[in-house]
């Protein structure tokens, strides 16, 4: 068993009046002096309970947490002895640093947790538990932004319920579509810095022929919004190859001039383009070659779009890897110093996913079964954070599955594929947890340092000026 240094038990984070379920109501947190190997992992694990989540840490994870995820730093640690704090993590951070450190998590975190509501809408991946939890989410990011001046007292409507009655399945949707009325509103206002990007519109670039036989949703986006359709921009693996192969969905930005009405008006068509047409999944069914059409809704404001730009996990990338087939895109080319401190930030954030999906997906991996999706969203992070870990450490660049997994074999690492049995469902999950901690673990040691100077730095960069490209500033 890996040397546990130190272990605490205390109460799960619960948000007043939110009908959280009866499980998991205390938190037992284990710091390991080394990475906890697969076996370590599921000894620690079966310490659980169904009233107690089980959260094993190595220190290099924690010293992580405290310069990107500071708010989860500041929670695992809360009740250790000043003097172990001192010995393993240093100094506390200073009031200015701290704060920094802050609003990067928080903008990533708004960045990261904003499409999956649309998700849950539009292709009807619902549940209590995923409704109980995106209200926790939304809660808990409003009170980290309030804590640190982010965002603005809202204390009248706190906490934020959205009408309640959560065990009513017809309210579901309008819970969702409150949700991200409250993200784009976070979005807007969170704070942002001082650095300014150039502007630029993006049109179309893809031909008409491309929109009648490869982008033929495109129309059918336009027959259910009408009007209200302002953009349609493609990103993902169908954004960068011709190949139907070398892709299975097709994966939108969708700009609307109302995204509540466009939430109710394409909730739980699970569109999917089958034989060179759309058809609405509704009843759950999986036609062989199916790519699945993922719509994640943006409002017309120029503002929201281009800060929720500005804090993906790498913008630069995105830039270059994305088609706009309809109406209008605003678009800035954010420096590679900022885009590699985001990139890491995000690769923290889904380190965190990973940790949260790991109790439940040992103790109910039946719950995985049939959704292949899900198992790969969890275990495809270790891919992601090993991606932005190299960005930091030896600069940023696109980097092909292919080539991300050969270097992940030469450190005995792999990413599990899915399989319809719940025993290896269950290690999959824990073998992506020792994966990804094993590479966190690596990245630390590399010694490098992060930046945040972008967030307070008072300078302009024009689209086509050079120092963009540039990660060091010249002398």
């Amino acid at each position: 068993m890996a040397n546990v240094i130190y272990e605490q038990v205390g109460q799960n984070i619960r948000i007043p009046s939110i009908p959280y379920d009866s499980r998991y109501d205390l938190v037992h947190v284990f710091f390991t002096s080394d990475v906890p190997s697969v076996s370590d992992l599921e000894q620690i694990l079966a310490q659980g309970t169904d009233k107690i989540l089980c959260a094993p840490w190595s220190v290099d994870v924690v010293r992580g947490f405290k310069d990107y995820v500071p708010t989860t730093f500041s929670m695992v640690t809360k009740d250790m002895p000043k003097e172990l704090i001192s010995s393993y993590f240093g100094a506390p951070a200073g009031k200015k640093e701290q704060r920094d450190r802050v609003l990067l998590q928080l903008q990533s975190e708004l960045d990261a947790k904003s499409a999956t509501i649309d998700a849950a809408i539009i292709h009807n991946r619902k549940d209590y538990g995923g409704i109980i939890n995106k209200t926790h989410l939304v809660n808990r990011i409003y009170n980290i932004g309030r804590l640190h001046e982010d965002l603005s007292d809202r204390t009248d409507a706190y906490p934020f319920l959205f009408g309640g009655d959560f065990e009513n399945l017809a309210r579901w949707d309008d819970i969702l579509i409150g949700i991200k009325k409250l993200f784009i509103e976070y979005v807007s206002e969170v704070s942002l810095g001082e650095r300014w990007y150039e502007l630029r519109v993006r049109t179309p670039d893809v031909t008409s022929k491309d929109l009648k036989k490869r982008y033929v949703y495109v129309d059918w986006l336009k027959e259910k919004l009408g009007d209200d359709l302002l953009g349609v921009l493609l990103y993902g693996s169908a954004a960068r190859t011709d190949d139907p192969a070398g892709y299975s969905d097709f994966d939108n930005w969708v700009r609307v001039k109302d995204v509540a009405k466009a939430q109710r008006i394409l909730a739980n068509t699970s569109p999917a383009v089958v034989g060179g047409k759309v058809v609405e999944l509704t009843h759950g069914e999986h036609p062989e070659g199916a790519k699945h059409l993922g719509i994640h809704l943006f409002p017309e404001d120029d503002n929201y779009m281009l800060r929720f730009i500005r804090f993906l996990h790498d913008s630069r990338e995105f830039l270059k890897h994305t088609k706009v087939l309809y109406g209008e895109m605003p678009f800035i080319k954010v420096r590679q110093d900022e885009v590699v401190e985001r990139g890491v930030s995000h690769a923290y954030i889904k380190l965190k996913t990973i940790a949260g999906a790991l109790n439940w997906a040992y103790t109910y991996p039946d719950k995985m079964m049939g959704r292949p999706a899900l198992f790969e969203f969890i275990v495809k992070n270790v891919r992601f954070f090993f991606q932005h870990a190299l960005n930091a450490v030896e600069g940023p660049q696109l980097r092909t599955k292919a080539e991300l997994n050969a270097r992940l074999a030469d450190r005995g690492l792999h990413i599990p594929e899915y399989k319809e049995d719940p025993e290896h469902i269950r290690k999959s999950v824990l073998y992506a947890m020792y994966s990804v901690l094993t590479l966190q673990s690596e990245f630390l040691k590399s010694n490098r340092q992060p930046n945040l100077r972008f967030l307070t730095e008072k300078k302009n960069y024009a689209w086509d000026d050079p120092s963009i490209d540039s990660l060091v500033d010249s002398p």
